[in-house]
């Protein structure tokens, strides 16, 4: 039942819509030198995800993000707001489509559309975004992604349960299945490839976009650290 409600969702679709909301913010940044203002949460997300690679580049060199599962919405809107020179950006986007609609990219970013490719190349950020929901079993992670070069994993507006773990379809995407994770889990899982929670945060519940919300279900932003000065 899960596969067939998820196979009637198009993702190349939804990337071609978000694509016309991208060329809106990066013609704003290009013209103003200061950033979108975005509806919703988008603001508040992309400043945690802003300072989250600041406070953790490189000093020698270029700092190697990776954004799973997002598309060129993520990093639209942040040309303005830091100097995007000191890092390397990726994309992993199994439907990245090569004209995108046409629109110039706000700076260099590569896209990675084979999984099997990925898994051999090294980052030193990860940035799930809002995207945990969409993985059944977050322990395949590590068959898609070498955490052994990464030092910071980010997670934002997420619906996450502080109870137990279960299934609902999305609210504003009703072919879309969301599975909905454990705080604990999420956190047992990173504990066990060396990361520890170092920051957690909660948005308005009605960023949770679930269908059926169970009691003490949030919309969360976390982030893990490989330093063990920082965890709580």
């Amino acid at each position: 039942m899960v596969q067939k409600v998820m196979s009637k969702y198009s993702w190349s679709e939804y990337n071609k819509i978000s694509s016309k909301l991208s060329s809106k913010l990066i013609k704003f940044n290009n013209l103003n030198d200061i950033n979108f203002i975005e509806d919703g949460l988008y603001n508040h997300i992309r400043d945690i995800f802003c300072l989250t690679i600041l406070y953790n580049r490189k000093i020698n060199r270029k700092t190697k993000i990776l954004d799973y599962g997002s598309n060129l919405l993520a990093f639209s809107n942040i040309k303005s707001k830091i100097n995007v020179k000191l890092f390397d950006f990726s994309i992993y986007d199994p439907f990245y489509f090569k004209n995108y609609q046409n629109i110039k990219k706000p700076f260099k970013i590569s896209f990675i559309i084979d999984k099997k490719k990925l898994k051999f190349k090294k980052f030193d950020i990860v940035n799930f975004g809002s995207s945990l929901q969409y993985i059944e079993n977050i322990n395949t992670l590590k068959d898609d992604i070498s955490f052994k070069s990464i030092d910071t994993i980010l997670i934002t507006h997420t619906p996450i349960s502080l109870s137990k773990k279960y299934k609902t379809k999305q609210e504003n995407h009703k072919f879309l299945i969301q599975n909905i994770h454990t705080l604990n889990n999420i956190k047992k899982y990173f504990k066990k490839i060396g990361f520890n929670l170092v920051f957690k945060s909660r948005n308005n519940n009605k960023y949770i976009a679930c269908e059926k919300k169970l009691k003490k279900t949030f919309s969360l932003n976390l982030i893990f650290s490989k330093k063990n000065n920082l965890f709580f």
